[in-house]
């Protein structure tokens, strides 16, 4: 970003000396690219403070799969002083010609100049990130490194609860930087499984980033990138074998509680594909507080969520089948944090600072939370997993936070286990397949995932360029539902059901010469409509498409869904309004000449 800024203020005096007052397009056109450059600079560094690295990535990812619950109380004032700069640059635009007041043209120099501006935009951060984001590479290094091994399952499991602390890094143990900021978790340290050098990779920094990541195996890459919009598909990553997967097959009970909506980001979607039985969320919890008042922008504050997630643990505790109860708090969410009634007297320091406030605040109650679960009988047969979701994002503590060796938390609990720390390199990754390993799985690897105790992690140097040349792979987790049984297309719920799964339409459903589905696409904000996808297809591809019957057919229609089929081998097309209609396999199959 500020090399970008340093080019284009050099290029700026190239263009003052150069630009003579009869250049008014000249002077409009380099005014525009200088102010639209700077406004995209503006508005990576508003994006920066709300995602963090991987913009687009995260920014697509939470369009598609969802926002609603968000906290929009924390994020006013960016917005406000991203608007005051875009509305400063309108009215500055204008007179910017004045300043362009050159008397000679140097075509020499005017090109230098164009050649910087050039280079500015060129590397503008904002840029750099949306062609990582688009690019998906056909190779693999090596076809090994995506661990996919049968797992084997002791006669004895143990219960597992997954407590992720929303944005508290190992960092903030570091007492050079924060002085008596986490006693608990630090004292927790001594009585724990501890590995100290987790880091974070790529596409996984922020929070169902790190869920996947750290139970899957796999950075989440959003599909939309291939020219797929995810957004009407009814599965989150079905093809990854994730920790929920795993024991689910094992027979546990899977849950899922977090403060606040299971809607943000996918959160509900992605365990109700992998396992879990029961997801709650802000909506689910509200009836169980004493206080439905009592609530941060983001939902449940964490002196309750806490008091619920270890009552739900004691619950299923008494039954005899085995559970897995994963959890996340909330109120270290940046860029502020949020402080529990609970914590009013318990300040840092002399209270300035909100995030380390609300970073006290929790490290009290997670101390709290701790000392509870190793005095009851869950105890016994349970193994407790304390790790960040990801790193902090761009908060108050944020200039300290950069001055330590920034890496995850990653703590197992469980009687019987001799305290430990593990300084070799891991990622997130490796969480899931190593916590698994105390539970009484076999799991030596999960994808891209290592169990610490008995392979290396992927060389940290290698990791991205790993991530990178697998994304096709990766996406490929991705999968669509196929023609089993009947179609059905349910115009009041707007689905094409499958049978077992659905998806939403409008969509536009390819189909191999099998009746196979190769891919479906559905309309994203900068994606083509339907229409033009349908109209740059090849000759010979076979397809389903539902959509509006005055789009398929170019006729003023009264506001009416159709299905149109096209067969590649005849040309033969056929379209029908939508009522609710079931097309059974043997009626596609008959249509598409696949008949015996």
């Amino acid at each position: 970003m500020l090399l970008s800024l340093v080019f284009k203020s050099l290029s700026m005096l190239f263009f003052r000396k150069n630009l003579t007052g009869n250049q008014s397009f000249l002077k409009f056109l380099v005014g525009l690219l200088l102010f639209g450059n700077l406004f995209i600079l503006a508005w990576y560094a508003f994006l920066q403070e709300i995602f963090g690295e991987d913009i687009f990535e995260a920014l697509v990812f939470h369009f598609v799969f969802g926002v609603k619950g968000v906290g929009y109380e924390e994020y006013i004032i960016p917005t406000i002083l991203f608007l005051t700069f875009v509305y400063a640059c309108i009215k500055s635009f204008k007179y910017f010609t004045i300043f362009l007041t050159g008397e000679k043209t140097n075509f020499t120099e005017f090109l230098f100049g164009l050649v910087l501006l050039s280079s500015s935009i060129y590397i503008n951060p904002l840029f750099l990130d949306l062609n990582r984001f688009l690019t998906v590479s056909e190779t693999s290094i090596d076809k090994d490194l995506f661990y996919d091994q049968k797992i084997s399952y002791t006669k004895e499991n143990k219960n597992v609860i997954f407590l992720y602390l929303e944005q508290i890094e190992r960092t903030y143990l570091d007492q050079q930087l924060f002085p008596g900021l986490v006693p608990n978790i630090s004292s927790l340290e001594e009585e724990a499984i501890t590995f100290t050098d987790i880091s974070i990779p790529k596409a996984t920094n922020w929070t169902v980033g790190g869920m996947a990541a750290s139970q899957c195996g796999v950075p989440l890459f959003t599909p939309i990138a291939s020219q797929n919009s995810m957004s009407g598909v009814d599965k989150f990553m079905p093809l990854a074998k994730c920790a929920g997967d795993i024991l689910n097959d094992a027979g546990y009970e899977l849950h899922y509680m977090g403060g606040a909506d299971t809607e943000f980001g996918g959160k509900g979607k992605f365990y109700a594909t992998h396992g879990f039985s029961s997801i709650e969320g802000w909506k689910e919890l509200k009836p169980k507080l004493e206080n439905p008042n009592y609530r941060s922008p983001w939902g449940v504050y964490d002196d309750e969520l806490l008091d619920l997630i270890l009552a739900r643990a004691q619950s299923l505790n008494a039954d005899v089948k085995p559970f897995g109860l994963f959890a996340l708090t909330l109120d270290t969410h940046h860029p502020n944090g949020y402080l529990s009634k609970s914590c009013n007297n318990k300040i840092y320091q002399d209270g300035q600072n909100r995030i380390l406030n609300a970073v006290h605040c929790v490290d009290s109650l997670v101390g709290g939370f701790v000392k509870k679960f190793k005095n009851s009988s869950l105890y016994d047969s349970t193994i407790l997993v304390v790790l960040s979701d990801h790193l902090a994002l761009k908060n108050t503590a944020t200039d300290l936070l950069n001055k330590g060796d920034r890496k995850n938390l990653f703590l197992i609990f469980g009687k019987g286990l001799i305290p430990s720390t593990f300084d070799q390199e891991g990622s997130l990754f490796d969480i899931g397949p190593t916590a698994l390993g105390f539970v009484g799985t076999d799991t030596k690897g999960m994808a891209l995932g290592r169990n610490l105790f008995f392979e290396e992690s992927i060389e940290r140097e290698t990791l991205d360029e790993v991530i990178d040349n697998n994304k096709k792979r990766i996406l490929e987790l991705w999968s669509f539902p196929q023609i089993t049984a009947n179609l059905k297309v349910n115009t009041s719920e707007k689905i094409v059901d499958f049978g077992e799964r659905f998806v939403e339409y409008p969509a536009l459903i390819l189909l191999d010469k099998d009746i196979q589905v190769s891919r479906i696409m559905f309309e994203f904000y900068y994606s083509l409509s339907l229409e033009r996808h349908v109209k740059r297809l090849p000759s010979d591809q076979n397809y389903i498409w539902i959509d509006k019957c005055q789009i398929i057919t170019g006729q003023q229609t009264n506001n009416e869904d159709c299905v149109q089929f096209k067969n590649s081998k005849t040309g033969a097309s056929s379209v029908w309004r939508a009522n609710n209609n079931v097309y059974s396999k043997e009626q596609l199959q008959s249509f598409f000449e696949l008949t015996e």
